[in-house]
């Protein structure tokens, strides 16, 4: 009896190492030499199903992720009924990947996009060479079989071009599995603001500058979960999520400027800097959706800014979240990152060759004194427990 099933697989990235995610193996796979991962019986079969991805010279690609079952008899065998599961394995993985991601470090930088995670279905048979291509439709999907992968080329899509990932966040990944699977209150925001944020950031050239920024806004407003669902009332709850690490506010910015309106101005003067931002995130995303620009808010931000600090801002959020039920516990370099927002949202960006923008300056110099605490902190417990030893 031959062997039937369906792979999953991320066509576009290779993980740097194999990782666990709320119950899938995740697994770099050569595609030319697949037999370690799924085993000598579908290694060939495995091969030709891989094949037909190629890269932008039409080479095929040398290696991407596949999506195992760990412990089952055939690991690469993901059913239908999985995939739901399997989707949000991606989601998490991807989220634990891009909060990794540095920015505004040079042009040959890492650059990670949600397109890099997509997952890609294919059934296959031991021995068989033949493909079922699946179109998706309003009101049912449109199969159709007796294709080979020979017959068919899937090129690698713009926007993947020039990335790569080279840091998973194990410990997020982990920390996201078990508020899902403990059903902790937090999930449920989480999971439904994934999806946004992941479109958002998917970099696909469909959607503009505006629809991501729409996009990340809503996942914000999932995310927090704040008491009023406008403007004011996102920038509250990122602001109570944030107090901690509130370090700038705007009578002390020097760039930054409140609204235009006298009222307003007066009232944001001891906001954190973090706040008018969110509030003018969500003000873009208004304007996109509904009406347009207003005079009385100022704007402070480009749309391409919005869009990095939200795709920095957003895996924090939910690192915060996370460490506030108990499940996740921020590093010094996380803890670095959250302090230096407000400086990084009132810093220079840059000016072309002329001008290197500050982020990085400002990111590392904030990271590496976290760093330097915590080493001061473990060297101080670490003589106070020898010296009640001693006594």
């Amino acid at each position: 009896m031959s062997l039937t099933g369906q792979i999953i697989f991320m066509p576009w990235v290779s993980i740097p190492q194999a990782v666990t995610v709320a119950g899938f193996r995740f697994a770099p796979i050569d595609v030319k030499d697949p037999i370690s991962v799924v085993g000598p019986e579908m290694a060939p079969t495995v091969a030709m199903a891989l094949s037909p991805y190629v890269d932008r010279r039409s080479h095929q690609i040398e290696s991407c992720t596949i999506m195992l079952r760990p412990r089952h008899q055939q690991s690469w065998n993901i059913p239908d009924r999985m995939w739901g599961s399997a989707r949000r394995a991606a989601e998490i993985l991807a989220l634990s990947c891009l909060a990794e991601q540095r920015f505004m470090e040079g042009h040959f930088s890492p650059h990670l996009n949600a397109t890099m995670f997509q997952i890609i279905g294919q059934r296959i048979t031991a021995g068989s060479d033949q493909i079922g291509l699946f179109y998706p439709r309003r009101g049912g999907g449109l199969r159709v079989g007796g294709v080979r992968f020979k017959d068919v080329v899937f090129q690698r899509p713009s926007q993947v071009e020039g990335t790569r990932c080279e840091v998973v966040n194990v410990r997020l990944a982990r920390a996201l599995t078990k508020a899902s699977r403990s059903k902790s209150p937090i999930w449920d925001p989480i999971a439904s603001s994934l999806e946004f944020f992941l479109l958002g950031n998917a970099e696909v050239p469909e959607l503009d500058w505006e629809s991501c920024i729409m996009l990340s806004a809503m996942a914000f407003e999932r995310l927090l979960e704040p008491a009023q669902a406008n403007a004011q009332g996102v920038a509250e709850a990122l602001a109570n999520l944030w107090a901690p690490y509130a370090s700038r506010t705007l009578a002390q910015a020097k760039r930054v400027k409140p609204d235009n309106k006298p009222d307003f101005a007066k009232v944001q003067q001891e906001w954190p800097l973090h706040r008018k931002w969110m509030k003018e995130l969500y003000e873009a995303r208004s304007s996109r959706a509904h009406r347009g620009p207003r005079s009385v808010f100022s704007q402070n931000w480009k749309n391409w800014q919005h869009m990095v600090i939200a795709a920095f801002v957003y895996p924090l959020a939910v690192k915060l979240k996370l460490a506030n039920a108990g499940l996740y516990q921020l590093s010094a370099r996380e803890k670095g990152g959250c302090e230096a927002l407000d400086r990084l949202l009132d810093s220079h960006w840059g000016k072309g060759w002329k001008k290197d923008p500050e982020w990085s300056k400002i990111l590392s110099m904030a990271e590496a004194e976290h760093e330097w605490l915590r080493i001061i902190e473990e060297a101080y417990d670490e003589t106070t427990r020898k010296g009640e030893q001693g006594s």
